[in-house]
């Protein structure tokens, strides 16, 4: 099975922080990723936060870059403390880590969405 997403270890109950500001569409128990977070960032991204053995947020919230979501944790089908995150555009799973390159985001994101803005 694919493994979608990245894990991040950590100390044991790290405070899990969001990757932009965003609205919390789910704050729950999902099977096997456990508590889980997701949050949604406009533009059909979204950022998922499993595992967490604390939640803070519920939907409908508004957060903010780098607000508390919860705690790190291993609940669901987790073999250790540590957090599960995804990224994802709609509902197509793409590999986080490129998006904590700001030189990935400028040629792949900010000069395609400006491109765009101005053909308009």
């Amino acid at each position: 099975q694919t493994h979608y997403g990245i894990d991040i270890a950590g100390l044991a109950k790290m405070p899990i922080k969001a990757a932009n500001d965003g609205v919390v569409i789910f704050a729950e128990y999902l099977g096997i990723y456990g508590n889980c977070v997701l949050i949604d960032h406009g533009g059909h991204v979204y950022t998922m936060y499993a595992h967490l053995s604390q939640m803070d947020v519920s939907p409908g919230q508004t957060v903010s870059k780098g607000q508390d979501l919860g705690r790190s944790g291993n609940t669901g089908m987790a073999g250790g403390d540590h957090l599960h995150y995804a990224t994802y555009i709609s509902d197509i799973p793409v590999e986080p880590s490129e998006w904590f390159d700001p030189a990935w985001l400028q040629t792949r994101i900010d000069d395609i969405y400006k491109d765009f803005k101005s053909a308009e």
